[in-house]
């Protein structure tokens, strides 16, 4: 008879320290990198802390610190907001009428210089009050009331945002030189301590600098000690030597990465692989991996959060200026500090030693060093960080010109995405020179087999007498657009010789192309205007035969793809356009 098998036992241990039975409070203040985040401290009530520091932990707790700080920051916006108005005394004060107040008095904010707050900054702060009340209604039934949210309070929030300003090629290549001077000038310094330091014969008192750095070594764990340690007794001679030979800002490099020696590598392998700041900041030791049956490539792979996937790109592995030898060389670079960095970041790359120890990179940290010491030394204008990836997709575009494979190298899942990125007026004006050419193309194929099909007359028929060859050259239409020539013929039921019926508004032409530059639309606009006048004095039958259209087709369907701050600017110049001819 098989043994009987012993009954589990189904219940948890319980703690049995008095401190671990006391539940922690809720808003208690908890420490992320170095900002206190403390609900207690907020000037609400004690239901409406407890509530929204609930919310807060269980929704946006599990996000990265960045993340966390910044919908810290939106919470302070309201609670901003709350202490203005006086009228939240409790969660029962929190419903529909609140929420749009807060809405409007978003929309009421202005910056410091006066101008009011974007669009997108009103939108991310109403949008993490609102996902604070979502999480509350579904997870914690019966705290609040009957809620309902405003519907799209802030609407086309992105397509009315302000472009990401992009790099140019040439302003690109300036910053990847400048990388590739100081990368040289590191190798070179580390080269130097390295023969320095195999000169000095072991037990050599001698103070070189070949000595300074094995003594550093042997002595401090390859670590320099802070200047308080150097200035104790038993400390002098290596003191007086590193004094000498220019300080720890000259020696440190030769041994481990310093932040503004790091800086070069950092853009290097930004550019290249055309990714985001954070995340290329945050690259693991990991990072490299091998491409099957390619020996001369290999595979930089980085996480994306925000994405929620993984981004890469293959490089040679043989260019010492691309990524793979540059991480390569970071790895060895930062074998000292290995050992002595915190749990948390012992997995990333890039790592350096500053003022309060050693430290991962952040783009916090580059934006810093950018603007203090990078660009004043190369005699380069600022750049920002978040410029870098759009000008570099965009030149992939213009040396391409194929969406999909610039898709491919920003790793993007949707093209409208790559899209966004990649208009700019150069792209644009390339974009119409393309398709002037080939209209032209296509212009003059149907021109040829037009000309081939024209019917020979009979013997003995006299020819149809020509009309009057009327003047050929440029003109301008009534709303103000070029036509190169009213009389060619393009247009659908139009004969060469004859005026063009689309004439009057060439803005419906089929074959019309209408950039989207202030004056054009500012002729747009008072063409709208100019049409909408025209209405009242002219006969309904023939407004409705000839004029309705062309307002229709302007108001719904061209109008309709341009940006309000795109119109508004264009409304600035409707003044300065020439009047247009009266419609009869």
């Amino acid at each position: 008879m098989p043994a009987q098998r012993a009954r589990m036992n189904r219940l948890l241990p319980r703690a049995t320290s008095r401190a671990a039975t006391r539940a922690e409070r809720l808003d208690a203040p908890r420490c992320v990198r170095r900002t206190v985040i403390d609900f207690s401290s907020l000037p609400l009530p004690a239901d409406v802390k407890l509530a929204l520091a609930d919310a807060f932990w269980n929704h946006f707790g599990a996000r990265s610190p960045q993340q966390i700080l910044t919908r810290w920051a939106y919470v302070r916006v309201f609670i901003r907001f709350a202490v203005s108005c006086t009228s939240l005394q409790s969660m029962a004060d929190i419903h529909n009428g609140l929420l749009m107040r807060y809405v409007e008095w978003l929309n009421a904010q202005c910056r410091a210089n006066g101008e009011p707050w974007t669009k997108s900054s009103r939108s991310s702060a109403y949008t993490t009050l609102r996902m604070l009340l979502q999480w509350l209604v579904r997870c914690r039934p019966g705290v609040l009331g009957d809620l309902h949210f405003p519907f799209n309070p802030f609407p086309w929030r992105n397509r009315d945002s302000r472009r990401i300003q992009k790099l140019c090629a040439r302003d690109l290549r300036a910053i990847l030189k400048a990388c590739e001077r100081d990368i040289r000038a590191l190798h070179a310094l580390r080269e130097q301590g390295e023969r320095e330091r195999a000169a000095v014969e072991t037990g050599d008192s001698a103070l070189s600098f070949g000595s300074l750095l094995k003594t550093i070594d042997q002595r401090y764990g390859g670590i320099m000690p802070p200047h308080k340690v150097l200035s104790r007794a038993g400390h002098h001679p290596v003191l007086v030597t590193l004094s000498r030979y220019g300080g720890a800002k000259k020696v440190e490099p030769c041994l481990y990465p310093r932040a503004e020696s790091l800086l070069p590598y950092y853009l290097a392998i930004l550019i290249h692989a055309a990714g985001n700041p954070g995340p290329i900041a945050e690259l693991s030791r990991d990072c490299l991996q091998p491409i099957p049956l390619l020996d001369d490539r290999q595979l930089l792979v980085w996480a994306k959060r925000r994405a929620g996937a993984m981004q890469r790109r293959s490089f040679r592995s043989t260019d010492p200026f691309e990524p793979p030898a540059l991480v390569r060389e970071i790895i060895e670079w930062t074998r000292r500090l290995r050992p002595h960095v915190p749990k948390a970041i012992c997995d990333r790359l890039l790592l350096f030693k500053g003022a309060h120890g050693i430290n991962a990179w952040s783009a916090a940290t580059a934006k810093h060093i950018i603007r203090r010491d990078f660009c004043p030394r190369h005699g380069l204008p600022y750049f920002s960080l978040s410029s870098i990836r759009p000008g570099v997709l965009s030149a992939f575009y213009r040396a391409s010109g194929d969406l999909r494979q610039v898709k491919a190298v920003a790793n993007h899942e949707q093209i409208g995405t790559t899209v966004r990125y990649v208009e700019a007026p150069e792209v644009e004006a390339q974009h119409r020179v393309r398709i002037a050419a080939l209209q032209r193309a296509f212009l003059g194929h149907i021109s040829r087999r037009q000309a081939e099909a024209e019917p020979v007359p009979p013997q003995g028929l006299p020819l149809r007498p020509a009309p009057t060859a009327a003047p050929r050259a440029p003109a301008v239409s009534m709303f103000g657009f070029d036509c190169r020539d009213p009389l060619a013929g393009i247009a659908p039921d139009t004969r060469p010789g004859e005026l063009c019926i689309n004439f009057l508004g060439c803005f419906t032409c089929p074959n019309a192309i209408i950039t989207g530059d202030a004056a054009s639309l500012a002729r747009l606009l008072q063409a709208r205007d100019h049409l909408r006048a025209a209405a009242g004095r002219i006969h309904p039958a023939r407004w409705q035969a000839i004029y309705a259209p062309l307002l229709r087709i302007l108001e719904e369907d061209i109008l309709t793809r341009f940006a309000g701050g795109e119109l508004a600017a264009a409304a600035h110049l409707q003044s300065k356009q020439p009047p247009l001819p009266e419609l009869r």
